[in-house]
């Protein structure tokens, strides 16, 4: 079998640690790195220095599709920018595989749908969620009927003020960019949501604001980097110690103007930090989602309740290796994960959560293995289509759009524009 041909267009941190390299060294038989694109030169550049053996690099899009014809496309840009090269990518006919969040709007959904429907290529997206050992086990417990018929879910994250605190570094803390953290971050949460339901959500209500980060502190500058609050703030981060970070972010930094330390009490940030979010399925399933950006802890628990039983989910981890923000002395005597079952009448049933090496709990590994494997081959439910990353953007579109107008949003009908 000839090995497909795949280019990458965005080289940041996922762009080359998620995609790049392992397509150039992980999969001879089935998948080759044939280029890599960047707005930024400098950024792809340096990408390309990582990779096992050379490949062309490009900064304008056109001319490396023109140059390369590759057979599939991945797409690892900022969010805001996602809906641009997939919609090129299926315009050439191209295979796409999006980076989550599919894209930012309603309005984008719209906008590649309509491309794919023209296209003979077809679009899949990276939620990678879907391969993680606790929530495919999750999905496994609901179809087997052990929880009955689903009626409620409960979902419910904490990022702790060394992840949390690094969303508002960077370019993710401006709507524009983003969609916030509803679609950003949330996207995922949703998706998993939605598979686990089995059905397409129908309303949301929603409520967010920016309580902690932004405008609520006194320390305040552009960026850390020479900040004379360095010493007093307690997010302070330094990139620029190591030698090897100080020349990519600097370099890069020169060439289009990103901050990579930025101040996360800038007063133009204006994403939430804290949200809530009611949706109701049309299958009847109603879900409560939260989701803080400033605790003390990482966590995740879910809830699952049936006619049958009740389905618990807890993992509590730190982060204490990013940069910057506040770690939470002792946490990790508490990490930890569990998966339960409540069964009236049976009693309580402790679930092994099966493991799995590598990034995200394994997730990453298994999501590449089945993405840049086999064509041929049938795709398992755990490859996101294009269709259901859309459901999972419209949720947090949804979303925001209730928190600005205080007023339920018909899911459904956002696809009507």
């Amino acid at each position: 079998m000839k090995p497909k041909r795949y280019v990458v267009v965005g080289t940041g941190g996922r762009g080359t640690g998620m995609f790049a390299r392992p397509l150039a060294k992980d999969f001879p038989r089935t998948a080759e790195l044939a280029a890599l694109c960047d707005a930024n030169g400098v950024r792809a550049a340096y990408c390309a220095e990582r990779l096992p053996k050379p490949v062309p690099v490009y900064t304008d899009f056109g001319k490396m599709m023109r140059e390369t014809d590759p057979d599939a496309v991945v797409v690892a840009t900022p969010d805001c920018t996602h809906a641009q090269y997939v919609i090129a990518g299926l315009r050439a006919g191209k295979r796409v595989y999006s980076e989550k969040p599919l894209c930012t709007d309603e309005a984008q959904c719209r906008a590649i749908l309509a491309a794919a429907r023209r296209s003979r290529g077809r679009c899949f997206v990276t939620h990678n969620m879907r391969y993680g050992a606790a929530v495919t086990q999750i999905r496994e417990i609901i179809r087997s009927g052990a929880l009955g018929r689903v009626t409620f879910m409960r979902f419910d994250e904490t990022l702790d003020r060394c992840h949390g605190a690094d969303y508002f570094r960077r370019w993710h803390r401006q709507v524009a960019n983003s969609g916030g953290l509803l679609i950003h971050k949330a996207s995922h949460h949703f998706d998993a949501l939605n598979w686990w339901a089995g059905s397409q959500p129908a309303e949301v209500r929603a409520q967010g604001r920016l309580a902690f980060y932004g405008r609520n502190n006194p320390y305040r500058g552009t960026r850390c980097l020479g900040c004379r609050h360095a010493g007093k703030c307690p997010f302070h981060a330094d990139f620029f110690r190591d030698e090897t970070y100080r020349r990519m972010y600097r370099e890069a930094e020169h060439a289009d103007g990103y901050l990579r330390d930025g101040c996360v009490f800038d007063r133009h940030i204006d994403i939430y930090d804290q949200m809530g979010v009611l949706v109701r399925y049309a299958n009847g399933i109603e879900v409560s989602y939260s989701l803080t950006a400033f605790c003390p802890y990482e966590s995740m628990r879910v809830v699952i309740e049936g006619t049958a039983g009740r389905l618990e989910y807890d993992t509590v981890y730190g982060t204490g290796w990013l940069a910057g923000g506040q770690r939470l002395p002792g946490i990790e005597e508490h990490t930890g994960e569990s998966l339960k079952l409540f069964l009236p009448g049976k009693g309580i049933r402790n679930v092994p959560i099966r493991r799995q090496k590598g990034g995200h709990g394994g997730a990453d590994p298994a999501l590449r293995a089945e993405f840049f494997g086999d064509w041929s081959r049938p795709r398992s439910d755990r490859m996101a289509s294009l269709e259901e990353a859309v459901q999972a953007v419209l949720i947090g579109a949804a979303a925001n759009r209730s928190i600005a107008t205080g007023r339920p949003v018909d899911v459904q009908r956002l696809l009507r524009g």
